[in-house]
């Protein structure tokens, strides 16, 4: 059977089975490394799903051993010598046998490759099968198709002047055999308790450490890279931020943990988001406009493949990582800080091998070349949009994956013409890309509602321009980052998503409704109002309910040095790509130090609270959440009149709040829905809800 005939296997899909219990499963690219861990019985096997990984659980459940952490799998033929008996620590030694040798291959040994072009790590398979003239091997990350029996591919075996070759297109050191291979046998119930506790590895986050770097000139943006200084097999951290030369230094378990823990969460964001989409009573108690209902569940059926980019932000509570509020707007933005300090970290005065975000822009091509998108693609922009550099990337990778892409100015550049929607050039609209903030999007639905009061389906208003529920209600238009994503996106998710799962580790407790008395910190959450009984439910940005608020548990941070840090995970299509790490003290601390003068006098106020603004606002445009309603910010020394300033620039009106005072709360008054200004965890340690 040729590759051709052969059915294809995704990532994570099974590829098949060998020995009748050591599942092969599929990498989907032979370059991808996931970082997520896999472990048997509490024991380490390696990245998901790499080859090696796969040669360490065959040999842990067929043999009752494993062998050591070895960079890679060609490192094996000179490095390792030994297996180790999980059961009781014997060491059973190896035995190299060279490709030309005058041993013949036998089951159950080691194939070897060599470091190449083709295959820069080299390659292990498991021989399973010995004949006359080909043996067969089983095997994970070489190809990707579903097995035919119960094993990989057949390799050639040529017998020449006394010595036996095994012929393959790659380069092969040889084979390695288990001297007293009789004695061992398959890890089962009879023996699986009697695993020593040194092979077992512990789960959870540790070794994060901020480290100095040499003295160079970075750009100032903040951005986590890992790397492997000096071949020590130490994985580092780099975080740019103005004049701080800093890296993070963390362990193996580190990373893996991230990747692992991410892609955990993401499958149960999916299955609360498949129970959320299907029940009436939650999508009215989210007061998501009914008329979206029916193209929400639609996109979820057709247009699951559309989601491209997520992200995760995490705080880490002593040794466990804490999922935080979950929040999608920065994600591209993220992103793209991501891939431009890719390019910045080769000034770096340090060795490395590679970082933590060195796939991103890789996978994101290889992604977007994966949807096979035959059709335009509009990217959709406001006039205002902030993310315009971000959004210019993305259309960048969309190219390079030979895809044809628009950018059209959503207020003008789009057109109705005999009931279709057409750009500029005439052209239909098929795809649209936008990553939405979706209160907007239900406020638009509003702003439309006069001409659809009496009906419950949406019937766009047909004027000159389509409006932005126009196109996303558009059966005929398909959306990446599709509809449904308005459910996982929603400011209530994450406390569906703790309901369900009450007990989980890396979720942090959250209330939709919580008491009085609560002791988790409350967060804004945005309503909607109620019109014609019931018939339409619809978002209104100036109004919320005074009983409804959103809570997040309080993370502890004692004995805790990383509280203060936010790793963000970054996930293409539901699987983790990278990471990053979000610092906010050095930010916090520029504004603060544009704000910890106490003034007497107003002979420098304009001065000094233009400074203040330009802080608050470069730290909003930075962490961008919540609104403030509701919320006291702590800005030590600033008298309230400064603070008038500070908030007349913000709100655009004026704001009296005396004179001559000085206090240390900014407060954030009823009704000023303008007010965008987010304050960050290192600026709200003291705040509360008024």
């Amino acid at each position: 059977m040729t590759d051709e005939e052969q059915e294809f296997a995704p990532f994570n899909k099974i590829q098949g089975v060998a020995s009748t219990n050591v599942v092969a499963y599929s990498n989907e690219y032979d370059d991808f490394i996931s970082f997520e861990g896999s472990y048997v019985h509490g024991i380490f096997t390696g990245f998901k799903w790499q080859c090696v990984e796969f040669a360490r659980r065959w040999l842990l459940l067929c043999k009752s051993c494993i062998f050591q952490s070895i960079r890679t799998a060609a490192d094996m033929w000179h490095k390792l010598s030994f297996v180790e008996r999980v059961t009781d620590g014997q060491k059973f030694h190896l035995k190299k046998y060279s490709n030309g040798s005058s041993y013949k291959p036998t089951c159950d040994t080691f194939l070897i490759y060599s470091a190449s072009i083709q295959a820069p790590y080299g390659h292990i398979a498991v021989i399973c099968e010995v004949k006359e003239s080909f043996i067969r091997v089983i095997e994970q990350n070489f190809r990707f198709h579903i097995w035919s029996n119960n094993y990989s591919r057949q390799v050639p075996l040529v017998f020449r002047d006394g010595l036996y070759y095994i012929e393959d297109y790659l380069n092969i050191y040889g084979w390695m055999g288990i001297e007293n291979n009789d004695q061992l046998r398959s890890l089962n119930k009879s023996n699986v308790n009697l695993i020593l506790e040194k092979y077992r590895q512990p789960k959870e986050i540790s070794g994060l450490n901020r480290c100095i770097a040499p003295h160079k000139v970075f750009d100032d943006m903040s951005v986590l890279y890992s790397m492997d200084i000096n071949n020590q097999n130490e994985k580092c951290s780099m975080k740019f931020n103005g004049n701080d030369r800093c890296y993070y230094q963390a362990n193996d378990d580190f990373f893996i943990n991230i990747s692992s823990i991410s892609n955990e969460l993401y499958s149960l964001f999916i299955q609360v988001t498949d129970n959320i989409i299907h029940d009436d009573e939650i999508l009215r108690d989210l007061e998501i406009p009914n008329q979206f209902w029916l193209r929400i569940r639609k996109s979820w059926i057709d247009e699951r493949e559309f989601d491209v980019i997520d992200h995760m932000e995490f705080k880490l509570d002593e040794k466990n990582l804490k999922l935080c509020k979950y929040k999608v707007n920065p994600a591209l933005m993220i992103f793209h800080s991501a891939v431009l300090q890719e390019k910045s970290i080769q000034t770096m005065n340090i060795a490395y091998d590679f970082t933590s975000t060195f796939q991103l822009h890789h996978l994101l091509v290889r992604y977007w070349k994966k949807l096979d998108i035959k059709n335009t693609i509009h990217i959709l922009i406001d006039s205002d949009d902030e993310l315009k550099e971000s959004i210019i990337y993305m259309q960048t990778v969309m190219i390079e994956a030979g895809i044809n892409v628009k950018i059209c100015l959503l207020s003008n550049e789009l057109h109705w013409k005999n009931s279709t929607i057409v750009d500029s050039d005439g052209e239909i609209v098929k795809i649209v890309w936008k990553l939405c903030i979706w209160e907007k999007i239900f406020q638009d639905f509003t702003g439309q509602y006069d001409a659809n009061k009496k009906k419950d389906c949406w019937t766009p208003a047909h004027k000159e321009h389509p409006c932005l529920s126009d196109i996303l209600l558009n059966e005929q238009i398909r959306i990446i980052e599709p509809l449904w994503k308005s459910i996982t996106n929603h400011t209530a998710f994450l406390s569906i998503l703790s309901r369900k799962f009450p007990n989980h580790p890396n979720i942090v407790s959250s209330e939709w409704i919580p008491s009085k008395d609560s002791k988790y910190t409350p967060l804004v959450n945005w309503s909607t109002e109620k019109k014609n009984n019931d018939i339409i439910q619809s978002y209104n940005a100036t109004k919320t309910f005074d009983y409804r608020h959103m809570c997040e548990e309080i993370i502890s941070e004692k004995n805790c040095e990383n509280s203060d840090k936010t790793i963000v995970s970054l996930m293409i299509h539901g699987v983790c790509a990278g990471f990053v790490e979000k610092e906010l003290n050095s930010l916090a601390t520029v504004c603060l130090s544009c704000l910890q003068h106490k003034f007497e006098s107003f002979e420098d106020l304009g001065k000094q609270d233009q400074m203040a603004k330009n802080a608050l606002v470069k730290l909003a445009n930075e962490t961008k959440t919540d609104r403030l309603d509701g919320i006291s910010v702590d800005l030590f020394g600033l008298t309230l009149t400064g603070k008038s300033t500070v908030l007349n620039a913000l709100l655009g009106q004026s704001v009296s709040t005396g004179v001559g005072e000085t206090t240390t709360e900014i407060k954030a008054y009823k009704g000023t829905n303008k007010l965008k200004l987010i304050c960050p965890m290192s600026l709200r340690h003291y705040s509360n809800h008024s």
